[in-house]
């Protein structure tokens, strides 16, 4: 009976304060691992086929609640099923990012930016990386279809001889849709730069095969000369001086802050309306980092567009950013707007990383840290999960979860301070 009810604790992912022991250790013996095996086993399966289902796009079908917003989270919980228990890296997120905006999200490694971004891409690695719950609600431009679901030409043609076809705006769910659906949108309408572009550029295949071939996915109907004219038009739209070089380079024989402008153009090919850009500058030396969020920026209000800018520094937040999010042990404990996060941060863990960061004006020689470390995420409590690391806890931290409070019409946090503070008004 004890067994059953560890094993459910770890699997809720709940231990009411008290770590979960198992023969006299901290660790599950194989009998209790067998069992959380097979209980992920279940759950994985049905998420797999629920995944890979055939569904009608009525299902997946959905309507914005701010008309302004480009995307919207809510509720998102993205797990990764182990055999020592469910890792929630994402625990009930909710924020949005609205039109022509850039939204930066931060917080400390494993917080769960990076998976938030994988999940509105749908790139977890299944089956035990899953989108358990929640809505990713995003706005697209897609093809009209007729009633083979091809799209439907226009009968123009565009300046580089690609055909032209009929748009509408549609909301889709993107944790609803099914997975061979997701390549409506990933790449054309949604896109992104990941952090290392050595590594998410292939060695063996050029720079002009890789980005041609961006074309022809999303492309209906282009051709070898059509997707090498929109490549150029890219290469040269990023500011490579020599995009004929380049598109016959292979990835080794570039410098880092070229790989960048060549992951950059790829995101670009076709057009999309927002960009996640998962730490874009962070393998780049400082000048070659201030180019490339300058390239972002102008690049931004080019193409009409969003980005969810992820990032460790809090500089270029301050510089990019029209709104933060910051993101704590999968939760997220405080957004607003760069102004409201920077000249008014109320909770204790955004006040720490503002201290945390080293300024010119500081009269001690070294730098600030948070003490003590983050909660194991295989067995949260139910409690504050920075409880154990805040100066300002108090007893009703002990208590449940502490739900958002707004305290302006665009600053939200999550922490029991404020929550007495609007009870006694």
């Amino acid at each position: 009976m004890k067994i059953v009810k560890k094993i459910k604790a770890r699997l809720l992912g709940e231990n009411n304060g008290n770590e979960i022991k198992s023969s006299g250790n901290s660790y599950l013996t194989s009998k209790e691992i067998r069992a959380i095996s097979k209980a992920n086993a279940k759950v994985m399966l049905r998420l797999e086929k629920y995944k890979n289902r055939k569904a009608d796009e009525s299902e997946f079908l959905s309507e914005m609640k701010d008309p302004k917003n480009i995307l919207e989270i809510e509720d998102l919980n993205t797990y990764f099923f182990t055999d020592q228990g469910v890792v929630k890296a994402v625990n009930g997120v909710y924020f949005e990012i609205p039109k022509n905006a850039t939204v930066g999200i931060v917080g400390e490694s494993g917080c769960g930016k990076s998976v938030t971004s994988m999940s509105v891409m749908r790139l977890l690695q299944g089956p035990q990386g899953q989108i358990y719950s929640g809505s990713i609600r995003f706005r697209a431009y897609d093809y009209k279809r007729d009633g083979h679901g091809n799209p439907i030409p226009t009968g123009e043609t565009a300046e580089n001889g690609a055909p032209v076809y009929e748009t509408e705006e549609k909301v889709y769910d993107i944790a609803k849709m099914p997975i061979n659906e997701i390549y409506r949108i990933r790449g054309k309408q949604i896109a992104m730069i990941f952090q290392e572009p050595m590594t998410s550029l292939n060695p063996i295949f050029t720079i002009g095969e890789q980005l041609d071939e961006v074309t022809f996915i999303h492309t209906p109907g282009a051709t070898k000369e059509i997707a090498k004219a929109r490549s150029m038009e890219m290469l040269e739209l990023v500011g490579i001086a020599a995009p004929e070089r380049v598109y016959k380079a292979f990835p080794h024989e570039l410098s880092g802050g070229m790989r960048q402008r060549v992951m950059i153009a790829m995101a670009l090919s076709c057009d999309p309306r927002l960009i996640i850009a998962d730490e874009p500058t962070t393998a780049l030396d400082v000048t070659i980092q201030a180019q490339i969020l300058d390239l972002l920026r102008e690049l931004k209000d080019r193409i009409d567009g969003s980005i969810m800018l992820i990032t460790h520094d809090l500089g270029v937040i301050a510089e990019m950013a029209d709104y933060v999010v910051v993101m704590y042990a999968g939760r997220v404990i405080e957004r607003g707007t760069a102004r409201e996060i920077f000249h008014n941060p109320l909770h204790p863990y955004t006040i720490g990383l503002q201290m945390s960061k080293p300024t010119m004006d500081s009269d001690s020689d070294k730098l600030f840290n948070i003490p003590g470390n983050v909660p194991n995420p295989v067995n949260m409590p139910n409690y504050c999960y920075f409880k154990e690391r805040c100066s300002r806890c108090t007893a009703k931290c002990s208590g449940d979860y502490p739900c958002m409070v707004q305290v302006s019409p665009t600053h939200f946090v999550a922490c029991h301070l404020y929550t007495e503070e609007e009870k006694n008004g």
